[in-house]
């Protein structure tokens, strides 16, 4: 994500601004992976519970006439490590920028009226969610990829004031030996889908229940 001073934003989740009109044309190639519902989305029973629709939020920054799409230039001053330039005095001293220091920053200004400085012995803000513009143009994430959830309607309100969003459905396979040894793709955590594809209760037959 292009993270925001104020927010260090986790930003349209997991695909970029341009990904919104890829998802309506892109078709997902036939495979283990595939879904009938699209690039980056799981089958319709399961993508139907994802309530992020269309593409919801404000980029306040990218509204502001700024359209670059790698990380925020914060200036030689913040850049420098320099704590003699920073303010005498201030309320808080936050330590790390990532997540958790830049909404204790954001939040405590706004509701608060305090003043803080936000410190990091890295050379960026964003934490882990941090991503850049690599060499052949191509925004890359430097610690992996992170996806967001939440089912606090309060956050999720929250974080669509610094960041645009479209809809992803992330699903886990794994590679399991089944009952003769044979490895299958099969869904992680286990579902009855796991347990009837490597047949583990094969004195029973398939299973058509998840209780009991």
């Amino acid at each position: 994500p292009r993270c925001r001073p104020v927010a260090c934003g986790v930003r349209r989740a997991a695909l970029g601004r341009r990904g919104a009109k890829d998802l309506d044309s892109a078709k997902m190639p036939a495979g283990p992976f595939a879904s009938t519902v699209g690039v980056g989305r799981a089958e319709p029973q399961w993508a139907e519970l994802n309530r992020v629709g269309g593409q919801p939020g404000k980029d306040g920054v990218h509204a502001a006439g700024d359209k670059t799409e790698g990380p925020l230039d914060l200036g030689e001053t913040v850049m420098s490590g320099d704590l003699g330039t920073a303010p005498k005095k201030v309320d808080l001293l936050i330590v790390g920028a990532g997540l958790s220091g830049a909404v204790l920053a954001e939040r405590c200004s706004k509701e608060l009226g305090l003043t803080s400085l936000v410190i990091d012995k890295r050379d960026h803000i964003g934490g882990n969610c941090y991503d850049y513009i690599d060499e052949h143009g191509i925004r890359a994430s430097k610690y992996g990829a992170h996806l967001f959830h939440t089912k606090f309607e309060r956050v999720w309100e929250y974080v669509q004031n610094f960041s645009e969003w479209i809809p992803f459905d992330h699903r886990v396979r794994g590679m399991v030996p089944d009952a003769d040894g044979a490895k299958q793709l099969v869904p992680i955590p286990p579902t009855q889908e796991t347990v009837n594809a490597l047949r583990l209760d094969v004195a029973s037959g398939p299973i058509s229940s998840e209780e009991g």
